[in-house]
């Protein structure tokens, strides 16, 4: 059958368009296959850049048509946002609680309640931003990571239809409005992106341009401005067309997670996907690739693919503790196809049919959503709920894997020094007195810290520790490194303060000589115990813990897991940790020999033998992760360690 172009070019500003479910499609797919196997699509997160330009056509579409004819109701509108938002996340939201409650330790079910009250609230990209920090936990193992962007969506459509509300009140322009909103949030972008990355990601400020790209092509379609190259030339919206999923292929290919993103890399993917909108659906790959059959229906599916995909893959990476096996990885895209096409047939369609003529059904979604965020909020306030039946058999090994922060030591400390930052971070013994002792480093001196307050009190000394990343004179900070760009203060404030007699230092830093910067850090390092031994001070060397090759999560069994069970002995063969950092041993006493006056400790020989690294030592866990101690840890290694000083203090004439 043949259609009229210039028919089916005016009828594509207000019928339904096969091609854009097909660009969902592609959306979609992108994303879950980044997600499930990261080397096959690099830069496959740029899916969610390509749904908010989708995202801002359609609903500006809507909005401006509305608005054109004073058919425009703020009622109606969130009525019809809750009846095609809120069932499928409904179900996501519950369907993980659920799990969570079965499966999860305390600490993993607090954060999963925190991320359902952001989910349920659209507030999870503000969580997700300000979660963002030294101790923060990976990605993989938060559920509803991927809530972040609908959050931003849903933010955008609070200010929306308000702006545009203003304009057609006092007849402002819609172009120069849409245009200077996205000047201005492309600014932010990228204004922002080198000293404030999480915030421009995370950011609606940031990110709304994107939406705004399709709110210009639905403002010009409305208008029926001619978006492509001759608005009746095949010619020209081919061409657009094929350079629009150029743009997408060329985004996937060479984007990747370490680049500063969004940034002017997110050009590549919004601009594809305004190019495909603009082109029409009419032009050939919109008509005969994205508009297939196929695609098609992932794109009727896309939604519900989107919010089950990531909760199956990441709780399949939380029970397994780690990156799952391929199979299992197959098994939960598969099933997040399955359940996605379920959600569809048997909630969104019936819901969205019947929506319309029974105006409660978005009052009902909207309680529910209300419910299931209270109770996510109050399992966080509960901090996990460490007595249910299903995980209390295992509480103390689970307790273990929590982070242990003394906070009214550290608020005590940074008061004396006038810390007012995150990353201005100390502890002290007493923090109404001088210090006789100081200890430098990252995260691998704050897990050895307790035990070492605990010795040196006991002698009468009084030690603070000063938070940094790599406590070396002379390191430059990365971008938005603000524990490095700190550590100098650190540093000063060890070798200034005259009552300090001894310095121990502590960090996950390994030395290498196979690059400048390998060399460059050893330098530094050289120069720290120069400057420390110049300052007068007694010098500790602590050598790192051995880094496991295996979370230790996985020796705690999970109730409810079929699968779960301790299946390690949570050893590690010996020579997997000689071999990684003999290079680093080396070189780290080759420079100790230019110092005689520094001692070392040396913890491994404590959770090592002749076979095997260990991970937990009778019956109590070592480590939290695969590289820091728990608190037993560190309470066992500063045992050590006092065995060692007292042994040293004997020998001494």
């Amino acid at each position: 059958m043949h259609t009229d172009p210039k028919a089916a070019l005016a009828a594509q500003h207000v019928s339904y368009r096969a091609d854009i479910d097909g660009m969902r499609a592609i959306a979609v797919l992108i994303v879950v296959l980044f997600h499930a196997f990261p080397k096959l699509i690099p830069g496959g997160f740029i899916g969610v850049d390509i749904f908010f330009v989708i995202s801002g056509y359609l609903i500006s579409t809507i909005l401006i048509n509305e608005f054109g004819n004073n058919s425009f109701s703020y009622a109606n509108f969130y009525a019809r946002r809750a009846r095609r938002i809120f069932p499928a996340l409904i179900l996501v939201l519950s369907a993980s609680l659920a799990f969570g409650w079965i499966a999860l330790f305390p600490d993993e079910l607090k954060l999963l309640g925190k991320h359902i009250f952001g989910g349920a609230t659209f507030l999870s990209n503000i969580f997700l931003w300000f979660e963002v920090g030294y101790f923060d936990t990976a990605a993989e193992t938060k559920p509803l990571l991927h809530l972040w962007s609908l959050g931003i969506e849903e933010q955008f459509y609070i200010f929306w239809p308000i702006l545009l509300a203003l304009a057609f009140k006092y007849r402002m322009s819609l172009f120069w409005l849409t245009l200077a909103l996205m000047v201005v949030s492309f600014g932010i972008n990228i204004g922002g992106l080198e000293k404030f990355p999480s915030a421009t990601f995370y950011s609606l400020a940031s990110r709304a341009w994107e939406l705004l790209i399709g709110a210009m092509l639905a403002y010009w379609s409305l208008q029926r401005t001619p978006v492509s190259f001759g608005s009746n030339s095949a010619t020209g919206r081919n061409l657009l067309s094929f350079v629009g999923l150029g743009l997408i292929i060329l985004a996937c290919a060479l984007i990747r997670g370490g680049k500063g993103f969004p940034g002017w890399w997110a050009l590549l993917p919004s601009l594809g996907a305004g190019c495909l909108i603009a082109a029409g659906p009419l032009a050939w790959i919109n008509r005969f690739v994205l508009s297939n059959r196929a695609l098609v229906w992932v794109g009727l599916i896309s939604y519900p693919l989107y919010l089950w995909h990531w909760p199956l893959l990441s709780f399949a990476h939380i029970v397994e503790s780690g990156t799952p096996a391929l199979e299992i990885r197959i098994a939960a895209v598969l099933g997040a196809v399955l359940l996605a096409w379920l959600t569809y047939v048997l909630v969104e369609q019936p819901i969205r049919r019947r929506g319309p003529r029974q105006p409660a059904v978005a009052i009902v979604l909207a309680v529910l959503v209300a419910v299931i965020g209270g109770v996510g909020g109050w399992v966080y306030k509960q901090d996990g709920l460490p007595t249910r039946k299903s995980i209390v058999d295992n509480a103390n090994l689970q307790k273990a894997l929590i982070v242990v922060e003394d906070r009214d030591n550290a608020a005590a400390c940074k008061k004396r020094y006038g810390f007012d930052t995150v990353w201005d971070y100390c502890l002290m013994g007493n923090a109404d007195i001088e210090p006789t002792m100081g200890m430098i480093g990252d995260s691998h001196a704050y897990h050895v810290s307790a035990g070492l307050l605990k010795y040196y009190g006991e002698q009468g000394e009084n030690l603070v520790y000063f938070g940094t990343r790599i406590p070396y004179i002379g390191v430059k900070p990365g971008i938005n490194d603000q524990y490095q760009e700190a550590t100098a203060k650190m540093l000063e404030l060890t070798l200034s303060t005259a009552s300090i007699r001894k310095v121990i230092i502590s960090t996950i830093a390994k030395h290498s000589d196979d690059t400048a910067e390998g060399r460059l850090l050893t330098e530094q390092f050289r120069a720290t115990l120069r400057a420390l031994q110049d300052a007068g001070k007694e010098v500790i060397y602590f050598y790192d813990i051995p880094t496991l090759d295996f979370e230790p999560r996985a020796c705690i069994k999970r109730a409810g897991i079929a699968s779960s069970t301790t299946n390690r002995d949570c050893t590690m063969d010996v020579s997997t940790y000689e071999q990684a950092i003999k290079e680093h041993n080396r070189i780290v006493g080759a420079v100790l020999k230019e110092f005689p006056s520094v001692t070392t400790f040396a913890p491994a020989k404590y959770l090592c033998d002749d076979k095997h690294c260990k991970g937990m030592l009778d019956g109590k866990l070592m480590y939290r992760d695969s590289h820091h101690l728990t608190y037993e840890g560190d309470l066992y290694i500063g045992e050590k360690f006092a065995e060692e000083q007292r042994a040293r203090a004997q020998k001494s004439p």
